[in-house]
Formats: C-alpha cells, sequence, structure tokens
C-alpha cells in the first residue's frame, strides 16, 4: 500500500501526545514537505514509529537537568529513499550497549523484554529499510530509518 510517511508519523502523535504531555516533554517535528509515498503495511510502520517515540520518552524519564525533547524528522534521503529521524534528549546509549540494541532479548530497563527494538528491525528490513542507533553528543540518541520509495519486499 502506498503511504505517506507523515500522515503515518501524524497518526502516531496523536495515539501518544498523552504520554508527551504527561512526561513533560516538547515535540518538534521537521517533516519534510510533499516526500513522495512509500509502500509500506502502515500499522506495522505505526508499531515501529511508535516503538521508538516511547523508548526515547522512556529514555527522558529521568532527566531533570535539561529540556526533554522528542524531535521527528522525514525528509527524502537520496534519489530512491525516505528518512525518518526520532532524536531525544535522554540518558543516551552506553558505548559498550551500542551492538547490542537490536540484539532480541537485550534490554537496558528493569522492566523490559529487550523485543521491541529487535522487532522493529525486522519490520523496517522486510519493507525493504534500514534501522540504526547513534548516540548524540553530549546526550541522547537518534534513531534512523530509511524505507525504499518502491519496494517488492514488503509482505
Amino acid at each position: 500500500m502506498r503511504l505517506d510517511i507523515n500522515q503515518v508519523i501524524d497518526d502516531v502523535i496523536a495515539l501518544i501526545r498523552g504520554e508527551i504531555n504527561v512526561h513533560g516533554i516538547s515535540l518538534r517535528l521537521e517533516l519534510g514537505a510533499l516526500l513522495p509515498p512509500v509502500d509500506g503495511d502502515r500499522i506495522q510502520l505505526q508499531q515501529v514509529i511508535v516503538n521508538l517515540l516511547m523508548n526515547g520518552i522512556q529514555a527522558m524519564g529521568a532527566v531533570t537537568d535539561r529540556h526533554r525533547e522528542l524531535r521527528i524528522r522525514s525528509r527524502e534521503h537520496g534519489s530512491d529513499q525516505i528518512l525518518v529521524a526520532v532524536e531525544d534528549s535522554g540518558v543516551g546509549i552506553e558505548p559498550e550497549h551500542a551492538a547490542q540494541l537490536f540484539n532480541a532479548f537485550f534490554t537496558t530497563k528493569p522492566d523490559g523484554m529487550g523485543m521491541g527494538l529487535s522487532i522493529c528491525r525486522s519490520i523496517i528490513e522486510a519493507h525493504g529499510g534500514q534501522l540504526w542507533a547513534t548516540a548524540n553528543v553530549p546526550h541522547g540518541a537518534t534513531f534512523q530509518l530509511t524505507l525504499p520509495l518502491n519496494a517488492d519486499t514488503v509482505s
């Protein structure tokens, strides 16, 4: 199904707006104008974006010494992909955990199962894209995903 990725993002924000507000987080949207549609499963892509946003919200839970902000960006990436980035101002990624973040059953949360990011990566790869994370300096993390403009791999 052809999807407007910005509409998928907007739908997710409507779902989790209460969580954003309850945690005192400011949301900054930098969505590209007139992006071409991507091929994808709306529910699966919403699940990925919800997971990335909720992880960002949770990563900022203990932050009291700086502004809590989630930034969501979308833009064209090259001539054949869309890039979506979710950036938080949370605790960041410990270097010793970076290589394991997307492994099934790996978690840094006391009550986590370690399945969310693994499932997210599987969904994005099934859509012909990629998902990765980088630590921000001096704090926070950015999770980025790409989706092809024409994917024959979505089931």
